[in-house]
């Protein structure tokens, strides 16, 4: 009778036991392994596997996959598509020649497994994301607001080299904590009033181009002129129709829009009046013979 009881009881309790020591670990994810809580240099790849809980073994998850950390400009809120991708705001700096700016960014990395352990120690499963949101912005902060940085440097073929300092900045300070970046992008740059002044200086510069061709081409409508004044005494009709494609050019590039309005205009009050007429006869009762 003993046995009949105890026996099952057992297998019972061994049963528990194991179905709760089984762990499978998704693919795209690794396990780190603690013991009392503390964790050990072991990283699990994924797959099933056995942990026996009662000698007191645990397993954290951490994504084993490339991650993207997002700093966007825009201001508006960005949602974060999945685990693998996170989206905070950009970084405020002063570059070097004290000109502000708003800088966004993309960093793209992955956990370093040979770091797993010192990254579950100072940040956890969760805490490493603001760990890059941080220390990328600290990097990015440093880099540019070097002495030898300044809103040139944004622009042009000085950007992609001024975004392989920051890549290599960032990679560095972020390979000591346990992340390996893959690739640094810079986004969107926001310089405020200073923007505003560049964008003032570049279209005054090319209404400047656009204002020296309509000289040279008023110079030579005028020599044009000069030389058919002699026909335009004698009414001539190849020089009327020149000055009316001229006339009309003109009129077509100073008011093209209005024409388009005002010939659709009329166009309508036409067709208008015309139905009108239509209908007045339609209506109009027959004369008497």
């Amino acid at each position: 009778m003993f046995v009949i009881v105890i026996v099952p009881l057992l297998l019972l309790l061994a049963f528990l036991a194991n179905t709760d020591s089984i762990i499978k670990i998704p693919p795209g994810r690794v396990g780190l392994l603690l013991v009392h809580g503390r964790a050990t240099d072991k990283v699990i790849l994924p797959g099933i596997h056995w942990v026996p809980r009662l000698r007191k073994r645990m397993v954290a998850e951490y994504p084993s996959l490339e991650l993207s950390f997002r700093a966007v400009v825009d201001g508006a809120t960005q949602q974060d598509s999945g685990e693998f991708d996170r989206a905070g705001p950009p970084v405020r700096v002063t570059l070097g020649d004290r000109t502000q700016a708003t800088i966004g960014y993309t960093i793209r990395f992955r956990l370093d497994e040979a770091q797993l352990r010192s990254v579950h120690e100072r940040f956890g499963p969760e805490g490493f994301w603001t760990a890059v949101r941080d220390i990328s912005a600290r990097a990015v902060r440093v880099s540019l607001g070097a002495s030898n940085v300044g809103v040139d440097d944004l622009f042009g073929s000085a950007r992609n080299s001024l975004e392989d300092q920051l890549g290599e900045a960032v990679s560095t300070i972020l390979a000591g904590d346990g992340v390996s970046v893959t690739m640094f992008t810079v986004g969107d740059v926001d310089l405020g009033r200073t923007g505003e002044v560049i964008q003032s200086t570049v279209r005054a510069r090319l209404e400047l181009e656009r204002e020296e061709a309509e000289t040279a081409l008023r110079t030579v409508r005028a020599r044009i002129d000069s030389e058919l004044e002699p026909y335009l005494a004698s009414v001539s009709d190849t020089a009327l129709r020149y000055r009316e494609v001229d006339v009309l050019r003109d009129l077509a590039h100073a008011y093209g829009d209005r024409l388009v309005t005002m010939r659709r205009r009329s166009g309508a009050a036409a067709g208008e009046a015309r139905e009108q007429v239509l209908e007045g006869e339609a209506t109009e009762p027959p004369a008497e013979p």
